[in-house]
């Protein structure tokens, strides 16, 4: 890894205390579906080589900093054969934290340890940087792995000098091994739900650029096509197997699966338990993607009142469970699903709102809603439908509340739809979250308009070719999408 210093070295022999700063290479698009990358995800712990490309360092990095913030800190560390550095995901750069080699493994690449106040919320994290070194794969092989690794994180701790407690520490290096496949293994043994697609028509690096929650939701129901897709995205099976299990989308610590048999769906008719085994449910040996009936009738107004905090119209509330809230093999992994939950919604149009730390108060209620079992304690709960907006769209026209074209020509034509006059914000912004260019139009007619961009940054200066992220907003109301530009 070569080391950018922004400092003169007379300055630093006078100043120590300045820190090094590295740069880091801007995140690419890589050409694999949030879909794929998911079904072919699977976690080594070993066979490393530490001669990594920065890009994947960059791609991961990015990945991790893209989601909600939940706590009142979230902090990233990574130890390279160099250094260990802190990484501000507001200018993409990574500040030298403590001198010399202090990686866990002498083998790896890089190892990226996130702190944060629950391990839900890292468990976000750690799966968002995981598929985004799984997006640099292609069908013929890897070219990387990594895997989350709780020795690691112990040895973070002991060694990095972090200013709060480490959660887990992903840890990536080169290496080769079997690549992306398609192969579904998620097949319904009752016909309860339909085969999930295991790919889709966007880029993780697309998704992830543009993750967001939702509060507002229409109160029409997912169809049984999107509630497959999302429960199969967050625990489903896949073709990997991992100690003569059959693998998830998801990691698990040895492969033990906690959220096995523990993963509820709140639905307008019932509530149901979402099997990836087949019956009784145990035998991690299987593969299934099926619904057991738990609870005749309508149970969301129920689930709401038990949690204030969840979006008050959302159509499907998914709850996930834990044995033991006090281990955090265990806790971690339900933020690995509520990654997937959000970015496999993100991927069909639909909305996702994540809630998470729940209290013993709101755990105790959840249970009581829904009639859970007394041994699973709810833990994150993710709520999905249709999102809504202020800002619509007639209805044969696409779901969201905004379309922009995918162009490879300039000028980017920008369609809009408002329901009511008022002032409108559009902002372009690059993948790592920088505003490219902004401007505000005052538009005193409801209805269809448009805006065009020239391709030129705010200094008129050509933007570079690639993906860019779209805001247009009004009424205290954003609505997303994406351009590209060819040069």
């Amino acid at each position: 890894m070569k080391h950018v210093a922004f400092l003169p070295a007379l300055l630093v022999l006078f100043a120590p205390a300045l820190a090094q700063v590295e740069s880091l290479p801007a995140p690419v698009v890589n050409p694999n579906s949030f879909e794929i990358v998911s079904n072919s995800r699977y976690s080594t712990h070993s066979g490393f080589t530490s001669d990594l490309s920065d890009t994947v360092l960059s791609n991961v990095l990015w990945a991790m900093s893209r989601l909600p913030v939940f706590g009142a800190w979230r902090e990233f560390y990574i130890a390279t054969p160099e250094n260990v550095y802190i990484y501000d995901p507001a200018g993409h750069v990574m500040t030298v934290h403590l001198a010399g080699d202090h990686r866990f493994s002498s083998n790896s690449a890089f190892e990226v340890g996130i702190s944060t106040e629950t391990d839900e919320e890292a468990g976000l994290a750690i799966q968002a940087g995981l598929l985004a070194g799984v997006a640099f794969w292609s069908e013929s092989g890897c070219t990387n792995a990594g895997c989350p690794m709780a020795f690691a994180a112990n040895h973070a701790n002991s060694n990095w000098n972090p200013t709060h407690t480490i959660n887990m520490v992903d840890v990536f290096g080169a290496r080769t091994g079997t690549g992306l496949t398609d192969s579904c293994v998620a097949l319904s043994s009752d016909s309860t739900l339909p085969t999930p697609q295991t790919t889709g028509p966007d880029t993780f690096e697309v998704l992830v650029a543009d993750l967001r929650m939702d509060s507002l939701f229409q109160t029409d129901m997912p169809t049984m096509e999107e509630i497959s897709q999302v429960l199969w995205s967050g625990y489903g099976t896949t073709p990997h197997r991992p100690i003569r299990k059959q693998g998830l989308t998801v990691p698990s610590a040895v492969a033990y699966y906690y959220l096995t048999q523990r993963i509820y769906l709140a639905h307008d008719t019932a509530v149901f338990r979402y099997h990836d085994r087949l019956p009784p449910g145990n035998d991690l040996s299987t593969s299934d993607h099926r619904l057991e009936l738990v609870f005749s009738g309508d149970r969301r107004t129920q689930l709401r009142a038990a949690c204030q905090r969840l979006p008050a119209d959302a159509p499907a509330y998914v709850v996930l469970t834990v044995g033991d809230t006090t281990n955090s093999w265990q806790t971690i992994e339900p933020g690995f699903a509520a990654f997937q939950y959000l970015t496999q919604a993100r991927a069909m149009g639909l909305g996702g709102h994540i809630t998470l730390a729940l209290t013993t108060e709101e755990r105790s209620a959840i249970q009581t809603a829904l009639g859970l079992p007394a041994a699973d304690f709810p833990v994150v709960v993710f709520s999905t439908g249709q999102y809504r907006t202020a800002i619509e769209k007639p209805a044969h026209q696409a779901r969201a509340g905004l379309e922009l074209r995918s162009v490879h020509g300039l000028p980017a034509r920008i369609e809009y739809w408002l329901s009511q006059p008022g002032l409108v914000e559009i902002e372009l912004r690059d993948l790592a979250g920088r505003t490219i260019r902004s401007w505000t139009e005052d538009r005193s007619e409801p209805g269809l308009h448009f805006a065009t961009w020239d391709g030129a940054d705010s200094n008129g200066r050509p933007a570079p070719a690639g993906v860019y992220l779209c805001e247009v907003s009004s009424h205290g109301v954003t609505a997303r999408s994406r351009v590209t530009v060819a040069r």
